[in-house]
Parts: structure tokens; sequence; C-alpha cells
């Protein structure tokens, strides 16, 4: 099953993954993050979901905790565009959540 990537965010995130060919993005505010986000999350055709740090904050507490959650699809939180980060997981970790193993551990012999 292939699936693609969907860019939710505020203007200069979209408009950058537009650049960068993503063609599945939706421009949200803090009024609209809620609505979007839960839309993209029906549809089963998303594996991965960009969307702004700041953004995810303003989402209700039940739907962070859901994020929180599942597995499948990951959601990557990205600063804005100051470049200051204020929480969010690594990449490293949101892999390793969603498989269920970390890729990058290194792996042990048995002696």
């Amino acid at each position: 099953m292939k699936s693609k990537i969907i860019v939710i965010g505020d203007a200069p995130l979209v408009m950058g993954f537009k650049l960068a060919g993503i063609d599945d993005t939706v421009q949200a505010s803090d009024a609209t993050i809620q609505v979007e986000l839960e839309k993209v999350l029906a549809n089963s055709e998303y594996g991965i979901i960009v969307t702004n740090e700041y953004l995810l904050n303003k989402l209700d507490w039940r739907l962070r905790k859901k994020l929180d959650s599942i597995a499948y699809p990951v959601v990557i939180p990205m600063p804005d565009y100051s470049g200051k980060s204020t929480e969010g997981d690594e990449i490293r970790n949101l892999i390793k959540r969603a498989l269920g193993f970390d890729l990058g551990a290194k792996k042990q012999e048995n002696k």
C-alpha cells in the first residue's frame, strides 16, 4: 500500500512544500487546524502528515492525545520559519514509534 504525504500548515510552510513538489497541501490557521487535521486522519490514503509545531499546540487535548497514541499516520511537527522548536519528537523517535523498533540502533552480536 502506497501512502501519500500531506502538509497542513500556515502559508510559508504550505508554499515551501508546494515548491518542493508536494501537491497535497492545506493552508490552516489557529481556528481551522482542528477540523482540517480530523479530515485528514479520517482519510486512510495519507501516511505522513507534516504540520506546524505552533498549530499542533493549538489542538484540543483529546486530539493531541489521539495523535500521541497512534503510530499511523506519522505526524511530523515542523518549527515555524524562525527555526525555533518548542517541542516535538525527533524524526528518529517518530519513525521508531511508527515501526515499533529503532532503525538506527546498533545491532548487537551474539557471542
